[in-house]
């Protein structure tokens, strides 16, 4: 699901297992009234079909093969699609900012270590990259980063600003008591483009083994979130995963937080409104969670529970909820709210 207004909606359906065979994306315009079918690029079978959003009603298109591995990228208006010429043919993850800036990491391992990783950077759509970090068994170390580092998560905001978490080899999920001394996740950002990395402090982590997202910025400036998930060990092995969120208002450059989140779905729009779920309620919040308003919402049937949040302003979201029980959930529908989540209206999906 593309969520882009309170009335435009994308919303793709796929066959079981994933496949492109049968994938569709469909478009409405005016909240369900109407639908219309949105041509995909020509696929071979047997792979996994992504889209997201792009500023600018483009869309970005990824697909994955089971099989063999191969990926391939697509940027398109609905109508048409272009595919992007990547610059290493290594295993890599694409990640388009717009329909021209964009980041590709490659990465190359023998078991699991760690032999190459590559960053490259376009400003066109793909019709030129240039290397911004290139580390390699032979020049292992660089940028402020090493080969031996876990890097996790690594991701862009902008032209500029990136993203990575680095696991230290020592660090687990304990089943007990930990200690300041423990091994922690490292939050690393780059302000040139990939090209050099330094550590960022976060304020307070939780107590636990903590494992850390990376950072959203969904609105494009400069108010974002990452979340943290600490799992503290209270007599159940493993221990259950309590997750908080951490706010920022400047690029990433300060942290606020971390707050706990009043419900296990979340979602934002510009980083800074806070939408939540628990399934029975809905919570919003206008300054990054310091505050909530909790809202018990009028669904279409009594034994209903809202799925997934896609928030798309301060006061308006679609989700997804099943009928029948927690026990025995029955068919999922799509739902939308225009006043803070206090109604949600049934809405006609294609075809119906």
């Amino acid at each position: 699901m593309v969520a882009e207004s309170e009335s435009d909606l994308y919303l793709l359906e796929r066959p079981p297992g994933g496949g492109s065979a049968s994938a569709t994306l469909d478009r409405t315009q005016d909240a369900g009234a109407t639908w219309h079918r949105i041509a995909l690029p020509a696929l071979p079978s047997g792979v996994a079909v992504v889209v997201t959003s792009l500023p600018g009603g483009k869309l970005f298109l990824r697909t994955f093969g089971f099989s063999t591995g191969a990926q391939q990228f697509y940027v398109g208006d609905g109508t048409t699609w272009a595919q992007i010429a990547l610059p290493d043919q290594g295993t890599g993850w694409l990640q388009m900012i717009d329909a021209r800036l964009g980041f590709y990491v490659v990465t190359q391992a023998v078991g699991s270590s760690l032999q190459e990783l590559l960053i490259y950077r376009t400003l066109d759509g793909g019709r030129s990259w240039e290397q911004r970090l290139a580390l390699t068994a032979d020049h292992p170390n660089g940028g402020g980063l090493h080969l031996s580092d876990d890097s996790r998560f690594l991701a862009f905001s902008d032209s500029m600003h990136g993203w990575q978490v680095v696991v230290p080899a020592h660090w687990a999920i304990v089943c007990g008591a930990t200690s300041s001394t423990d091994a922690v996740e490292q939050l690393m950002a780059s302000q040139d483009g990939g090209a050099n990395w330094a550590a960022i402090s976060l304020p307070a982590l939780p107590q636990g083994s903590t494992d850390l997202g990376p950072p959203f910025f969904p609105g494009g400036g400069a108010s974002g979130y990452l979340t943290a998930t600490a799992h503290t060990f209270v007599r159940e092995c493993p221990p259950a995963g309590i997750t908080y969120v951490y706010g920022t208002i400047d690029d990433g450059a300060t942290w606020s937080g971390p707050r706990a989140l009043p419900g296990p779905y979340f979602d934002t729009r510009d980083g800074v409104v806070w939408w939540a779920s628990d399934g029975r309620k809905v919570f919003r919040s206008s300054n990054q969670g310091q505050n909530w308003q909790t809202t018990v919402p009028k669904l279409p049937s009594a034994a209903v529970t809202l799925v997934e949040l896609f928030a798309v302003n301060a006061n308006s979201a679609w989700s997804l909820w099943s009928s029948g029980s927690d026990q025995a959930p029955g068919r999922q529908t799509l739902l939308r709210t225009t006043d803070a989540g206090a109604h949600w209206s049934e809405v006609k999906l294609p075809g119906s």
